[in-house]
């Protein structure tokens, strides 16, 4: 008798995520982006079509899209450890998607974050505060 193969094609949705930062829990974010690149450059030799293409350096960066009261918790954190501002920490983000149907847990670590930048900002009528932190990283390890 043949046997059926059945497949679970339920993509992660937000409510899977959870994201930690530094080892704590992170209740008040409202985006992440995360990605490595590699510089590259097509290598000419003979003619004028490249023959090959070359990699070099890679880097990976990302953001996270906080509540001002995350924010503010982390500058806190940054004056507790004896810096100026969140862009004197370094810390890991995990980001976690539950496992739903056939699907398991997915792991992404963010290994020795750095925010690069930062904006506070507020316009008339606003409900929240959001603030984008644009970071730098070692590397993105990825467990699935």
């Amino acid at each position: 008798m043949a046997t059926i193969q059945f497949f679970d094609s339920k993509e992660a949705e937000w409510a899977d995520m959870e994201v930690f930062i530094a080892g704590a829990r992170v209740a008040k974010i409202r985006g992440m982006r995360f990605k490595p690149a590699q510089d590259q450059e097509p290598l000419h030799a003979a003619g004028n079509k490249p023959i090959s293409i070359q990699s070099g350096n890679i880097t990976y960066e990302g953001e996270i899209k906080l509540l001002k009261g995350a924010v503010d918790a982390m500058d806190k954190a940054a004056l507790a450890a004896g810096g100026d501002s969140i862009l004197d920490l370094e810390f890991d983000i995990v980001i976690t998607f539950r496992p739903a149907g056939s699907r398991k847990l997915s792991t992404h670590t963010c290994v020795g974050v750095r925010v690069k930048e930062y904006e506070r900002g507020f316009d008339q009528g606003a409900k929240f505060m959001e603030v984008t932190l644009p970071f730098s990283c070692l590397r993105i390890k990825t467990v699935s």
